[in-house]
């Protein structure tokens, strides 16, 4: 059985562009977004070796980071957004997103009694004019992209499941080095 195996999951995870508005429409309540961290860390820390590879971005580069939660008005999470710039141009209406991957993890939503709930994830890489601008990671919150569990009692680690038909479409050109020449 896959956990992620139900419309509204399948619409969110697979949806190649900002979730915002179907979340809202999920939870019938504008979100507010609220940054939670911002800083530099090394490549080999924010993003996969698989595409820092395909992207030719060193393990050692500082990138930008940020973390934030799209809040109901309540303050409790809908989900929680990590995005990484990767050249700063991200942000046109010319912007193109390709869903990497998706699956399930465990994260604490700052419930009472500290329960770590297994949440829907996904991975988006951003382009700008076929050049890679952004990779964001995305967790959702349960109740609002729902995760099918087989059962309270086999609440242990689940394993991460990709969900079929997630499109890769988007030939991506490695990001330039300072000097304007592509990355080798």
């Amino acid at each position: 059985m896959n956990p992620l195996d139900t419309p509204v999951t399948r619409m969110v995870l697979q949806y190649d562009g900002s979730a915002v508005r179907l979340l809202q429409a999920l939870v019938t309540e504008p979100l507010r977004p609220r940054t939670t961290k911002h800083g530099k860390q090394p490549a080999a820390v924010l993003i996969p070796r698989d595409l820092r590879e395909r992207l030719g971005i060193p393990e050692g580069e500082l990138l930008t980071a940020r973390q934030s939660r799209l809040e109901r008005a309540d303050g409790s999470a809908a989900v929680v957004v990590a995005f990484v710039d990767l050249n700063g141009e991200a942000g046109s209406h010319r912007d193109q997103h390709e869903v990497l991957r998706v699956g399930t993890r465990r994260w604490y939503w700052g419930e009472p009694g500290g329960i770590h709930r297994i949440s829907a994830w996904r991975e988006i890489l951003t382009t700008s004019d076929g050049v890679a601008a952004r990779y964001t990671r995305e967790i959702f919150h349960p109740d609002v992209v729902p995760v099918i569990t087989p059962s309270r009692e086999r609440a242990t680690v689940r394993p991460e499941f990709a969900t079929p038909g997630v499109r890769r479409r988007l030939t991506v050109t490695p990001r330039a080095g300072r000097s304007g020449e592509p990355v080798v």
